[in-house]
């Protein structure tokens, strides 16, 4: 029986942007500084362009996510990354 989630949302801003690769394929994280100031987190996003192909997330930029904790001994996960206005 798998361990329930646990949800929880925070806002933050984005103080980085990398792409790392891994063997042939890419993936893009944001780096987030929580509004705590106390943690960061890397949130991973697709498809990183708005549809006239300008950069949709940008350094500097505030956000909304969720972290997503599952069971002991797993580390939690950052996912739904959206804008919002100051």
């Amino acid at each position: 029986m798998a361990a329930p989630s646990t949800r929880k949302s925070g806002k933050g801003t984005i103080n980085a942007i990398k792409k790392v690769w891994v063997d042939a394929t890419s993936t893009t994280f944001a780096i987030v500084m929580a509004d705590d100031g106390r943690s960061r987190l890397a949130v991973r996003i697709g498809l990183n362009l708005t549809e006239d192909g300008d950069d949709y997330f940008l350094v500097g930029d505030r956000v909304r996510y969720t972290v997503v904790t599952g069971a002991v001994g797993e580390f939690p996960r950052g996912q739904d990354l959206t804008k919002f206005p100051l």
